[in-house]
């Protein structure tokens, strides 16, 4: 496919395509400073929505030559059947270049649960509704990271407060971080089972004992896993998982 150049003011930027990963100040001034230099490389494009001037990928390019006052870009015209196609489009092709942050896997776990939920209307009765456990593992594929870490952010979606959420949106928190303290909510507002480590002892027991764990691990996976199998490790690591979560 051919790239056009087109004037810049003819480009519309808008949600939820300029969300799906927000430019960042430091990669923004970094891409500006070598555009002045050398110039809008058209080996890489902007990504537009044909027929409606969209810009699909592309944004900080799109932002720093602004910045510039270019007023001609590359663009490369992509067609698209509806707005979840491009935005799908925007996720994976941005998602494949970059190491996803906690506040990504927060927003863009939000992002295909919305995009991926079939309308009533729509849904096969004869078809079953796949399992929490299976739509994690195919956001785990999507977003790059575990079954595991995706349950956990999915029940700060589900569960933390707006202030939980946005302390990891805004980079405050971890997911991890997140999630601990929305399962002593639900813990202290008796929704789920369990009560809190408070004892010094007890958590240092338990620090002690990991530490011992993780170090025997270790020298098995440096021993070539001859005296205990991956595989073995792998389930008795999903055994301790479903124990922690029951």
């Amino acid at each position: 496919m051919e790239n056009n150049f087109i004037n810049i003011s003819e480009l519309n930027i808008q949600d939820p395509f300029v969300s799906i990963f927000p430019v960042g100040n430091d990669t923004l001034e970094s891409i500006r400073q070598d555009m002045d230099t050398n110039g809008f490389d058209p080996i890489f494009p902007i990504i537009v929505w044909e027929g409606k001037n969209v810009v699909v990928d592309g944004h900080t390019r799109f932002a720093a030559a602004k910045a510039l006052g270019l007023e001609e870009v590359p663009v490369l015209f992509k067609a698209f059947e509806n707005e979840d196609d491009a935005v799908l489009y925007s996720f994976h092709i941005q998602r494949n270049r970059r190491n996803m942050s906690d506040d990504d896997i927060l927003r863009c776990l939000e992002l295909l649960d919305t995009i991926h939920a079939v309308p009533k209307k729509q849904k096969n009765l004869d078809s079953p509704k796949p399992t929490r456990k299976e739509t994690n593992e195919i956001r785990a594929k999507e977003l790059g990271i575990s079954p595991h870490k995706v349950d956990k952010a999915r029940k700060v979606l589900e569960y933390g407060t707006d202030d939980i959420r946005e302390s990891v949106n805004s980079g405050e928190k971890s997911i991890n971080k997140a999630f601990q303290e929305v399962q002593e909510i639900r813990r202290e507002s008796g929704e789920i089972k369990g009560k809190p480590i408070n004892g010094l002892g007890s958590a240092a027991k338990y620090t002690q004992t990991l530490g011992k764990f993780l170090k025997e691990l270790t020298r098995i996976r440096e021993d070539g896993w001859h005296d205990v199998s991956q595989e073995k490790a792998l389930a008795d690591l999903e055994a301790i998982i479903e124990l922690i979560e029951s």
